[in-house]
């Protein structure tokens, strides 16, 4: 039987990887001797805790965010996310960017086209995923609004 996973914090991720795959492995793979790895998976309420690399890409992401570069940094998570065969996805519901429904559709033909021409283009699969999710995107503001209409004009569907 599987035990949860428990882990909240970066540390206690680097504690249960140290426990899962090993102290060497994980020396192996950060190039890091026993010691500083021990400090990793550690909390940093003890005196001898280090930064991990999780709280390190945290940090980086964090200030690349504030540099106007998100979408660098959902690429690096999508990179690191193909592990568990997943994607990032933005939080709540989309929201509609311009006044009208025909607006939301024509708003839509861009991102599609692009799309198109970097398929033409054989671009990496990476990055027509990513496009594709932003044509997704548009049209999902575009349903917004369309069913915001809907619902003005003829009541709730029932």
């Amino acid at each position: 039987m599987n035990k949860r996973n428990s882990a909240v914090e970066s540390w206690e991720i680097m504690l249960l990887s140290r426990e899962k795959i090993g102290a060497t492995e994980l020396q192996k793979i950060f190039s890091r001797g026993q010691s500083q790895i021990n400090r990793y998976c550690m909390s940093p309420l003890a005196g001898d805790a280090q930064r991990n690399p999780l709280d390190r890409l945290k940090l980086m992401f964090e200030q690349l965010v504030e540099a106007g570069e998100g979408e660098l940094v959902r690429s690096s998570l999508n990179i690191l996310a193909e592990s568990i065969d997943c994607r990032v996805k933005p939080l709540g519901n989309p929201k509609p960017d311009k006044d009208t429904v025909e607006e939301e559709c024509l708003d839509d033909f861009p991102e599609l086209t692009e799309l198109d021409h970097l398929i033409a283009r054989r671009e990496h699969p990476r990055i027509v995923q990513r496009q594709a999710e932003r044509v997704k995107q548009e049209v999902d503001e575009t349903m917004v609004s369309y069913n915001n209409l809907w619902k003005d004009k003829y009541g709730k569907l029932k």
